[in-house]
């Protein structure tokens, strides 16, 4: 347990792109402290929540779509533990291994954020369109830059780049709360739970790669649904 979370902070100190490792012991003992860390984290969260619902400091929210009872045990465990953690992990933290791709990801969501504030059918697209020129010059502008440089940048930029894809991850599970907007305050506490998820999960696929992040992704969404169909 220490080494995994000695390791996990020294990564968070200071975010960086790490040589995939192949050390079958280690990522099994990760994976195992992680995911206790995120459930814990989690139910830390949740029971703050409760408390502050309890004592009516702030509103109780239910989840938009019920999946469990709108489609059954066996259709929402292919799509909670194994299509979502597939969809996520390739969305959220495949461009944090790929030269390019994370100007993409970057530009894409600061569309997806303008659009949010902006909240006009009209202007859907062509934010869109601008921040898909705004990539694509980027884009060419790094294509031309000494390699020296770009590595420079790209290892100083990297953990601003790891940050921001961990709390894009958290903002977009606001749409899986009914009513919740950035208006209110209470969306800390269901942000900030996700934003430590993805934090675990970028850090796996840093150390040994999608795949496994994948795994984690999917084992911490399976404990959600075994809890989920327990207490229900």
């Amino acid at each position: 347990m220490i080494e995994t979370l000695s390791a996990f902070w020294d990564f968070l100190k200071k975010p960086k792109l790490l040589k995939l490792s192949k050390d079958n012991k280690s990522l099994w003992r990760d994976l195992l402290w992680l995911l206790l860390l995120d459930l814990i984290f989690a139910g830390i969260i949740m029971g703050i929540y409760y408390i502050l619902v309890h004592f009516k400091v702030i509103k109780e929210y239910v989840q938009e779509i019920d999946i469990l009872e709108k489609y059954g045990l066996t259709v929402t465990f292919l799509l909670v533990c194994i299509f979502v953690p597939v969809l996520e992990e390739f969305l959220f933290r495949w461009h944090l291994r790929k030269k390019y791709l994370s100007i993409y990801f970057a530009c894409f969501t600061l569309g997806l954020i303008s659009n949010y504030f902006i909240k006009s059918i009209f202007l859907t697209w062509p934010v869109y369109i601008f921040f898909l020129f705004v990539a694509l010059i980027v884009h060419g502008y790094f294509k031309r830059l000494d390699i020296r440089k770009r590595l420079v940048f790209q290892q100083k930029s990297f953990g601003y780049l790891f940050y921001y894809a961990a709390i894009i991850f958290g903002l977009t599970h606001l749409g899986n709360i009914k009513g919740l907007t950035l208006s209110d305050p209470t969306f800390i506490l269901f942000v900030i739970s996700q934003i430590f998820t993805g934090i675990s999960l970028g850090f796996i696929r840093i150390k040994y790669g999608l795949g496994y992040s994948m795994l984690l992704h999917g084992f911490f969404n399976f404990i959600l649904l075994l809890l989920t169909v327990f207490f229900s």
